[in-house]
Parts: structure tokens; sequence; C-alpha cells
């Protein structure tokens, strides 16, 4: 019996990777802030349990996020927001003090990388939910 798997299944998978993607580029945040809050007198460590709590909560909702469970997409749906939410006042902030944009892996990481990942995820929920079996003629 072979079993054919509908798009959506694809885009999941996409979005799966990109999320694992996604929750290692946030434990290395994560480990470099608190480097910065080790060794430099004056750093708060709020940078580190930001970004340590968005991989914890990106990489449990990657294990959980299937077709039929809401929750596990709308935790990565607040945590994607929550990342745009913060590059749009970076970018603000580094446009109104510095007439300059981010470099190019922060526009990707913290900018392209969410909304591929919403848009891949609203994508294959709006995908039909049935998968379709074929037997194999042999």
């Amino acid at each position: 019996m072979e079993t054919i798997r509908r798009p959506a299944d694809d885009l999941l998978e996409v979005a799966k990777v990109l999320l694992l993607l996604q929750g290692a580029l946030l434990v290395a945040t994560t480990i470099e802030a608190l480097v910065w809050a080790v060794f430099f007198p004056g750093a708060s460590g709020s940078p580190a349990l930001m970004s340590g709590a968005a991989a914890v909560a990106i990489l449990f909702a990657r294990i959980r996020v299937r077709p039929d469970r809401r929750w596990s997409r709308r935790l990565v749906y607040f945590v994607e927001g929550v990342i745009l939410l913060t590059a749009a006042i970076d970018l603000a902030i580094g446009l109104a003090l510095a007439h300059a944009l981010p470099p190019m892996v922060a526009v990707l990481t913290q900018i392209a990388l969410p909304i591929a990942v919403i848009a891949l995820l609203r994508r294959s929920a709006a995908q039909p939910r049935a998968a379709v079996t074929v037997q194999a003629a042999s």
C-alpha cells in the first residue's frame, strides 16, 4: 500500500525545519547573552531570559506542531509575533539613532524567518485534511 501525502504535510515539515533552525539560533543568542551578562558589569540578564524562554517555547512547539493541534500553532504565532515586535522596535531605534538598517543577518533571522514560519503554518492549516491512499498495482 502506498500513501500519498497531502501538500500541507510537506509545508508543515518545512515549517518544522525552520522552527528547529530558529530554536538553534535562539539557543546561540541565549548563550551569547549569558556571556555578556557574566563577563561585563552592568549587563542585565533579561535578554538571556527572553531569548531562552523563546528558544524553549519554539522548540517545544516544534515537537508538538501538527495539523490537528491548534494550541501549538497559536504558541508559535505568539512567539513569532513577539520576535517580530522586538525586531520592529530594533529597526525603529536603529533608524532613529543611527540612520541605518540592522545587519542583513538580523533582518533574516528576526523578520524573514518568523514571517516564513507563520506563512507556512497558516498555509498548512488551510489545506484540506484528508490524505489519499492508493493501492500500488503489482
